[in-house]
């Protein structure tokens, strides 16, 4: 009876660290996303400057910041996503 409460007890104590390493590990990507973020969202900036300046790459410029606005609104949702994860 001993040794089946000892291995309820390691078994408990394992789920309970592989539980907090998961919460860190989702923690780490959740910072991640939002550094990608930021990074996307200043390319969108840049690239509407360039656009602003009506040259002849003014068009693609359009293009690459509304795709950088929308990878950086994803990765925002992915980062709230990750860290709302802690509460389900």
């Amino acid at each position: 009876m001993a040794d089946s409460d000892s291995d309820s007890s390691d078994a408990l104590q394992r789920a309970r660290q592989t539980q907090a390493q998961s919460k860190a590990l989702r923690e780490q990507v959740a910072a991640l996303a939002e550094a990608v973020a930021a990074t996307e969202q200043e390319s969108a900036r840049v690239h509407k400057r360039l656009a602003e300046e009506d040259g002849p790459l003014a068009a693609k410029a359009r293009e690459h910041a509304a795709r950088a606005e929308e990878i950086a609104a994803k990765e925002r949702v992915q980062a709230e996503r990750l860290r709302g994860a802690d509460h389900d």
